[in-house]
Parts: structure tokens; sequence; C-alpha cells
């Protein structure tokens, strides 16, 4: 992918324009990210690594600080993709693509809106504690999928091939994002109901038995257009932690044993017992444990993925192992992993006990959480300022709170080393109050004596972080 981008009006104290480009792969479940910045004569050119021979990847355009613009384009593998984007006097942009999936310019900047007009669709309160799991599907389905899915289409243009994409998109975020909760959503409607009812008053929905499920029947599960769905991924994963399906770990076990034991719990379920969705299921089993665990493959796990694969497509190995190979390396780099327990003091006095065991050292304190994206990207882009500081005296100390599902913090903290503390919610709260703090990732910079230098909400990019750092080292 190349191409350029002019007349694009900086802000003041910025220098620095770049394009960065996000897919979400389906074989390995990760959402990736890939940036580089524009050179001298406002051009750029960038590899972009697909898992399917197609895909819908976003783009961004920015500086270190602030967003300039987005959109969606199409990709095709082995192709290649020209994007030229001229920023006019009112700071919209003007695109001119070529090649790829040939997305008009209707398709390329109106994606974005349809999707957060769904996801943001204003909810209205129902009382779906009222309602038994059933209704409660068929409520969702005939009224208010639908209506979710008419406003974020309405007034906006596309092409054939997109709109279908979006219809196919927003199904798989209703269901992995509506359907399957409703056991959470039936006790949430009730804590929000205006009049109390002393008879409910331990009020608990029932969890949806197996026969709930069968509204999957009517999404034919194994259409390969849901490859390029950027929920996909989720669905299977959260397909997997169903309770009605009691589906185990795939741990070692061959591939076939393993979904003959799935299909006898869901075939019935979702009408069918062989085809791309299984395949699918599987991949993202083993995703589960790459990503989320960092838990590298193990031998016999390599053998059964090679053996189950080499008959039907064999990238899904090649993808599958290319992932483990990276959580390898990612998990030697990251040797300096130290889980603390919380001191045991009074919430006013935490933070001051925490940087008290680090005195003589410039510490950073990153408050982040496993399901914050920003702090994700942000743990990342600082991995080679981590490596370049880690002998010059300065520590870095991570809080995160309960919010982060605990199996999963301990899978992520693997990789991102450092001191690690997991606080309880008043813990959390406390701390964010006190600093003035209402969203993250957030910063606590402190020196070599204990004390609050700079305090900060957002990644400020490497260089500034790095600038920070260093004037309070000798």
């Amino acid at each position: 992918m190349s191409g350029s981008i002019s007349n694009l009006k900086l802000s003041e104290g910025e220098r620095t324009i770049m394009i960065e480009i996000w897919v979400r792969n389906p074989v390995t479940g990760e959402y990736s990210k890939y940036k580089t910045n524009l050179d001298e004569n406002n051009r750029f050119s960038i590899d972009i690594p697909l898992e399917c021979s197609k895909a819908l990847v976003g783009f961004f355009v920015g500086s270190e600080t602030k967003y300039y613009g987005n959109g969606f384009v199409g990709l095709e593998q082995g192709k290649e993709f020209q994007l030229n984007i001229v920023f006019d006097d009112k700071d919209d942009m003007k695109i001119d693509a070529k090649g790829g999936l040939n997305l008009s310019f209707d398709d390329i900047t109106n994606i974005e809106k349809a999707a957060e007009r769904f996801e943001f669709y204003p909810s209205t309160r129902v009382d779906y504690y009222k309602m038994t799991p059933k209704k409660f599907a068929e409520h969702e389905l005939s009224i208010s999928l639908k209506v979710r899915s008419k406003s974020a289409l309405d007034s906006l243009v596309f092409s054939e091939k997109i709109n279908k994409f979006l219809i196919n998109d927003f199904n798989m975020r209703f269901v992995k994002g509506r359907l399957f909760y409703y056991k959470k959503d039936a006790e949430k409607s009730f804590n929000m109901a205006d009049v109390e009812y002393p008879f409910y008053a331990d009020y608990t929905a029932v969890e949806p038995d197996k026969s709930y499920y069968s509204f999957l029947r009517k999404f034919n599960l194994n259409n390969p257009q849901y490859l390029y769905c950027f929920s996909y991924s989720e669905f299977l994963q959260r397909f997997l932690s169903i309770a009605a399906f009691k589906i185990p770990k795939i741990k070692d076990t061959p591939i076939d044993e393993w979904l003959g034991g799935v299909k006898t719990t869901v075939q019935n379920v979702i009408g069918f017992d062989s085809g791309l969705f299984y395949d699918m299921l599987a991949a993202n089993a083993y995703a589960i444990q790459l990503n989320d665990r960092k838990e590298p493959l193990t031998d016999k796990q390599v053998e059964n993925i090679k053996n189950y694969y080499k008959n039907k497509n064999e990238d899904y190995s090649k993808i599958l192992l290319k992932k483990n190979e990276e959580v390898i390396n990612s998990l030697k780099s990251s040797n300096n992993l130290k889980v603390n327990e919380t001191p045991v003091v009074a919430k006013e006095k935490l933070i001051d006990a925490i940087i008290a065991k680090y005195k003589g050292s410039v510490v950073l304190v990153d408050l982040w959480a496993t399901w914050c994206s920003p702090c994700m990207d942000a743990l990342k882009e600082i991995e080679p300022l981590k490596d370049e500081l880690k002998n010059k005296g300065v520590v870095f100390v991570y809080l995160t709170s309960v919010t982060s599902p605990k199996p999963l913090w301990e899978g992520k903290i693997k990789v991102i080393g450092g001191e690690q503390y997991y606080l309880t919610a008043e813990e959390w709260e406390y701390v964010m109050d006190s600093f003035g703090f209402d969203s993250i990732p957030t910063y606590l910079l402190f020196d070599k004596n204990g004390i609050l230098k700079q305090k900060f909400t957002g990644f400020p990019g490497t260089d500034k972080l790095q600038k920070m750092i260093e004037t309070l080292l000798p």
C-alpha cells in the first residue's frame, strides 16, 4: 500500500504526519496495527500482511497527538493499492484510491459512520427481566437488530457488496454482544427498573440452556463472507465460552477428536456438522491460548495443527505457527516480570507505599486495563523504549483492577513484564479520583526521590515520553 497525503495543516508544535492501518485477523483472532510516517515528499509505502486473500482494513491519518481523518479501504493479497489523500480548506479529506477491491468514495468514508451508528445506537429501557430467554431472543432479533441496522445505514450511500458486508458485520456484532448475554442484560434491566419489586428482591436471571441458542440457525455460520467481518473472531471466541455448550479447552487433544465433542453438543443448535465454521472455531481455540493466556503451543499441539489442516488449508497452519513463534519471542524479551502483592495500607497511602519500593529509580506508573485498546496499543509501542532504559535506573510499574479479568490479566502481563499490581475496585477508584483521572491509559512519572513530576492521560508518543523520563536521569 502506498500513496500520499497533502495539504494537511498540522497543529502548532507537530511535525510528523503518519498513516496507520489496522487489520482484524480471523484466524489468529487478533487486531493488528501497522503504521509509517510520511517522507519528505509527503509520500508513504507500507506492506500489510493479510490472513485472507481479501480484507477490509481501516486507515487513520494523524500526528502523535491528534487525529485528522480516517476511513476504510479494501485490499487484495498480492496486489498493490494506491491511496492519495488531499485535505481541503475545511480539513475534509478528498480521496483517490486505486486497486484492491476498488471501493467507491462513499464506501471508504461511510463504513466507519455506519459502524459507529450501529455500535452506539441510543438504547431504550426494556424490561428484559420479565422475558424468558426465548422471548428475549425473539424481541432482540425482530425489533432491536432490525431497528439498529436500519438506523445505521439510513441516508448513507454504499455499493451493494459493502451493504451486504455491513449487514453481516452487524449480525455478528449483535449476536456476540447482545444475544450471548441474556443473563447479564436481564439482571441489568432489573437493577434499572423504576418500580421496586419486593418479590424479586433477590432476582437472578437464569443462564440459558443449549436450546436457547437455536437462533444461530438464522445466520448460516458457514458463510465465508463472515471472514471479512470485524467481529467474527470475537464471535467465535465468545461462542467457545458459552456455559451451556461446555466446550473444553483444546489443549493437546487432536483437532478431529476435540471437534467431535464440540459437534455432539452444538450441531443440533446451529444446524450443521461440518464446514468452515468448525475449522475457524478450532483455530480460535488456539488463538485464545496464544493471545490471551500467552501460552506457546506444545509440540503435540503443533503436530495436531499440521495434521488437521494439511488436508484442508495449510495456510491455517502457517498462520497459527507464525503466531506461536511471535509469542515465544515476546516471552523471551519480557523476562523481567514481577507480580507484586498490593501493599496493605490505607488507600490514601497506597501510591506512596508502592513508589517507596523503588526509591533511587525513576518510576513510570501506567494505569491500564486488558479491555482498553489504547492501553494495549501504547504497551506495544513503548516496548523499544523499555529495552533502551531498563539499565538506566528506570522502573515501569503497572496498575490495573478487577475490571480486567484475572486470567486474562495473568496472560497479558507475561509479555508486558515490569512491576505488576492488581488493585481492588475501591483502590483503583481512589487512585483515579485522587489524581483527577477519568480515563485510561493514564500515567504518573516520579523522580528518584519519589516526587511526582508529571501526570497525564493518553499515550504521548515514544519520543515525548522518552524526553520526559530522560530529564529525570543523571
